[in-house]
């Protein structure tokens, strides 16, 4: 606590009337001052906002998510871990970060052994932080585009140099347009891609993704498919697609990743920042043309039967809906079975299984639905495969299925 500078009562020379000699008043303390004092606590949080024009409302300056609401509660737990927290804005392909808010100690226990001020210090804290959040996405971008890897590298090296629990929390519409993992032309559809992206950034010309970047770090990435108002938005198949891969960029580079792909919400009541227009960024419009729906057969038919389970319904008719609502040209139902048994029997169940599925899409008002049995594989839906001399049931599980493949407009 800092002590006050009281005023000295002095009498000047042959006059009776005292006189209040000079003095210093004492200076309140700004908000959250002393959280620019190291804490006591080991544990790091650094928080990383996508300022890129993908995430920025356009036209009156409304409809841009709204981090500094969906990242509430995310600071709320750092403050509660007392971690030291830096929050900065990323834009480009710059690893460079400027922090809105750098080594902010949340330790509200620090020098204060009254519990009844660590509430109020605690809400401060998050008060402060919150605002930070604010400031972070108010800065206008400073480079075209956006490279999310790098800066999120440069926020993994501040972590490093904590002893205790790190957290890195990344707001974002996981949109990326620059660098190795460039979405500007992808197909937002199969795991084949994520394997080439993936690849492309570990080869040693380019190396942005590393093993051990993320060691010991728990990330959380807020907002993933939501860009803002006035941007191409993903169908939920195509934001799934971004979630895929964003797990296994997390995972690839040794991190424990919570990937959320839930709305981040827009502010009626404050206007976002509207797009920078002398920062041009490439737009990412969607050109998806095939999203694949893979239905385990045994959440569908009984053992060997291709007649419908009753409890099968109510996935059928979601599938049904989002391919009524999402464009779709064509949808082809192809039916699988494991090797395992007669050729001919499987080739049939199979056929029997897909027209099943058929049926049901087109009763649903699915338009242009056909059917085909594809017999025997041993191709699983994600591209993987299992030997042919598999035997056990756990083994074949993923062959035995009904793939309906959407073509869209």
């Amino acid at each position: 606590m800092r002590g006050r500078r009281c005023c000295a009562v002095v009498a000047a020379a042959a006059i009776t009337v005292p006189v209040l000699a000079a003095c210093e008043l004492p200076r309140s303390p700004q908000p959250c001052e002393w959280m620019a004092k190291r804490g006591e606590a080991d544990g790091r949080t650094a928080i990383l906002v996508d300022v890129t024009n993908s995430t920025r409302a356009s036209g009156s300056g409304r409809g841009g998510p709204d981090y500094q609401v969906a990242l509430k509660d995310v600071i709320a737990e750092a403050v509660a871990a007392r971690d030291t927290v830096a929050v900065a804005p990323f834009s480009g392909s710059a690893a460079d970060l400027a922090w809105s808010a750098a080594d902010q100690s949340a330790d509200f226990k620090r020098d204060d052994d009254n519990p009844d001020n660590w509430k109020d210090r605690r809400t401060e804290a998050e008060n402060c932080l919150g605002e930070a959040v604010g400031r972070a996405q108010a800065a206008a971008p400073t480079a075209a585009g956006t490279d999310v890897l790098r800066p999120a590298a440069t926020a993994a090296e501040w972590l490093h140099q904590a002893k205790g629990a790190k957290h890195l929390v990344i707001a974002t519409d996981g949109l990326i347009t620059n660098g190795c993992a460039s979405l500007i032309k992808s197909h937002f559809s199969g795991t084949q891609e994520i394997d080439a992206i993936v690849k492309a950034c570990t080869a040693e010309s380019t190396q942005e993704l590393r093993p051990a970047t993320f060691a010991g770090i728990v990330v959380t990435m807020v907002g993933i498919g939501h860009p803002a108002a006035g941007q191409p938005v993903p169908t939920p198949a195509e934001a799934q697609w971004l979630k895929q891969l964003w797990e296994r960029f997390c995972a690839y580079q040794g991190g424990q990743c919570d990937v959320r792909t839930s709305s981040v919400g827009s502010a009626s009541d404050r206007a976002r920042p509207a797009p920078a227009a002398q920062v041009p960024d490439p737009r990412i419009d969607y050109q998806s043309k095939e999203v694949t729906y893979s239905l385990p057969a045994a959440v569908l038919f009984e053992t060997g039967k291709s007649r419908l389970r009753d409890d099968a319904g109510p996935l059928l008719l979601e599938l049904a809906v989002a391919l009524r609502t999402g464009a779709v040209v064509t949808a082809r139902v192809l039916g699988f079975a494991d090797p395992r048994g007669d050729d001919e029997m499987n080739q049939n169940l199979s056929a029997d299984r897909a027209q099943a599925v058929a049926a049901f899409l087109s009763n649903e008002s699915v338009a242009n639905v056909d059917a085909e049995g594809k017999g025997e594989t041993t191709r699983c839906a994600d591209g993987s495969t299992f030997p042919a001399t598999a035997t056990s049931d756990d083994e074949t599980e993923c062959a035995r299925r009904v793939d309906v493949v959407a073509t869209r407009a």
